[in-house]
């Protein structure tokens, strides 16, 4: 049974974040309760400690039910990683005429089989590949050969062809995910996982962004995750497992300190771009497992930080390259997770991919009550979930989601009211 309760359960390498929100009468959602704990088990999004992990989830859970003095419920949880892949496929359907010259009119039911069609080649497709579809979109119509139509409802055609983009994740993670959490002693319906890069965009593009192109990278702890949109569509989702957690190995590798210790310093002392720190501040570095401390400048840490940095960048670079080209993306990057919080980073990655950067934090003006924490990057996909998740509540359909967030602006309200059922 659904309830006004909604929860966002971000389940990252390095860290957990969750937010119950609860929606009000307005139309908006009040922040009831959030934590933000470190993950044990996990690594690049994949399950390392089932164990481990589900006492990180039930930590995390427990500490937002306290502050929001209420039970989890309806949880949506993000997933990446890369066991999670896409596959497009170009459903077609013969539209019924009126005569042998007569073209018939498309009808929202026509939709409705064209995109079927798409999703069941792809079943066929990865029928022995033992995955999931989590979500399908459209990118494109065309009739009759006619392509680039954003609209065909209520045109008149032969023959509709939908090419629809399937998001789909291998079982076996999926399900050692959601066992995780039935561990922790939750449930989360199977329609009820999302896609990190799905609820990102949710919560931090804008319909420019969209619609001028852009590329969004969400750079966690385990894994940066990418999402190329042109004219509103989401065009290639991508994940390069390296992040955040990578940096701070290094750090913890080359100082020979914790790294728990080299997190702080990271946050604390850090620059993706060393020469903006000044060389004569010095940090007591602490030794590991109670050997002596050591002192070393913050340039140092900064050098170790540059350089995974833009090895990172390197690999998100050649990863995206061939899927592009700086007119479609007219926006340039927007930069979004935790990592996007190091300092100078914003300029690190403009010069490695020679487009505007942008820093993005969570859109929440439908929000109110706890939400000054959730003004950060490292809550983009939490929110996101819980965008997703209203959507559910308010229209009762599992699996739907708001288009606006991940398809063209220029669809009209009725298509994109139909096309919900389909992401």
């Amino acid at each position: 049974m659904r309830t006004n309760i909604t929860t966002a359960l971000d389940i990252g390498s390095s860290s957990i974040k969750v937010i119950i929100a609860q929606s009000a009468k307005d139309g908006k959602t009040e922040i009831k309760g959030l934590s933000h704990v470190p993950t044990e088990g996990i690594e690049r999004g994949l399950v390392r400690d089932i164990s481990m992990v589900s006492a990180s989830i039930r930590k995390a859970l427990e500490e937002a039910e306290k502050l929001a003095d209420t039970k989890a419920q309806n949880i949506y949880c993000s997933i990446s990683g890369e066991h999670v892949r896409t596959s497009v496929a170009d459903g077609r359907i013969s539209i019924p005429s009126v005569s042998a010259n007569e073209p018939g009119e498309i009808t929202t039911e026509h939709l409705e089989q064209v995109i079927e069609e798409s999703r069941n080649l792809v079943k066929i497709q990865k029928a022995n590949d033992r995955c999931r579809i989590l979500h399908s979109f459209p990118q494109g119509f065309s009739i009759d050969g006619h392509e680039d139509i954003y609209n065909p409802i209520n045109m008149n055609g032969f023959l509709l062809v939908a090419t629809v983009c399937s998001v789909f994740a291998e079982l076996t993670p999926l399900r050692n995910l959601s066992k995780c959490i039935e561990l922790a002693g939750y449930h989360i319906e199977q329609d009820n996982f999302v896609l990190s890069h799905i609820a990102t965009a949710n919560s931090v593009l804008s319909d420019d962004e969209r619609r001028l192109g852009c590329i969004l990278i969400d750079m966690g702890g385990g894994t940066s995750d990418i999402a190329i949109f042109n004219r509103g569509i989401l065009e290639k989702i991508l994940v390069v497992p390296r992040a955040g957690a990578v940096i701070t190995e290094d750090i913890a590798i080359g100082l020979k300190t914790p790294i728990s210790f080299a997190e702080s310093i990271k946050q604390e002392y850090g620059s993706a771009n060393a020469a903006n720190v000044d060389p004569s501040i010095e940090i007591e570095i602490e030794g590991i497992s109670g050997r002596a401390p050591s002192r070393k400048t913050a340039s140092l840490v900064s050098h170790v930080i540059q350089h995974r940095v833009e090895d990172i960048l390197n690999l998100c670079y050649n990863k995206t390259k061939d899927f592009y080209t700086p007119e479609l993306v007219t926006a340039g990057i927007v930069l979004t997770g935790g990592t996007a919080n190091l300092r100078d980073i914003a300029s690190v990655v403009e010069e490695s991919f020679n487009l505007p950067v942008k820093i993005a934090r969570p859109n929440l003006d439908q929000f109110f009550g706890l939400t000054t924490q959730l003004n950060d990057p490292a809550f983009a996909t939490a929110v996101g979930l819980l965008n997703y998740g209203a959507a559910q509540d308010k229209d009762g359909k599992p699996g739907s989601v708001s288009l606006k967030s991940i398809q063209s602006i220029r669809i009209f309200d009725k298509l994109k009211q139909f096309l919900k059922d389909f992401t």
